[in-house]
């Protein structure tokens, strides 16, 4: 189960955040999660283009982007929780995932809670990244959440 949100700021950025449920390899939940945003907004913009990997080969996203989850497509670990490179998503350190979330193993709904009122404060601060962090149900990992911002 996955679902998605998009806010347009200011300047043309728009920050996202998307859930997927039952995986439990981060690069594997953002490449699927990367599909499932192909299939739902691309599908008729142009006909033309079958697939995620001819939509990004094409030069159809290098002005301003897709504005979603497509525009990142590599998860990093770095030990400097300010790092920030375009089109990646940085796993959450672990003392981050406490800091921002309040416990080790935050649920579903307290990365909602939290993303809803203070996604300005959660990294990235910086266009063309995001980030993400295992969820959990129970005390055990059951997928991930993804957030970050794209555009123009």
């Amino acid at each position: 189960m996955s679902c998605s949100e998009k806010w347009r700021t200011d300047l043309g950025a728009s920050r996202w955040h998307y859930f997927i449920e039952g995986q439990n390899d981060a690069q594997s939940a953002l490449d699927d999660l990367r599909e499932r945003e192909f299939a739902k907004s691309w599908s008729d913009y142009d006909p033309s283009i079958t697939s995620l990997s001819e939509l990004v080969n094409s030069g159809a996203l290098e002005e301003e982007g897709a504005h979603s989850i497509i525009d990142v497509d590599r998860v990093i670990e770095s030990d400097d929780p300010e790092y920030d490179e375009d089109g990646t998503v940085r796993l959450l350190l672990p003392q981050e995932v406490v800091e921002y979330f309040g416990t080790e193993k935050p649920t579903r709904e307290i990365v909602e809670s939290v993303y809803s009122t203070a996604r300005r404060r959660l990294p990235p601060l910086l266009r063309g990244s995001g980030c993400c962090t295992a969820i959990y149900e129970q005390g055990a990992p059951c997928g991930f959440a993804f957030w970050g911002m794209t555009g123009d």
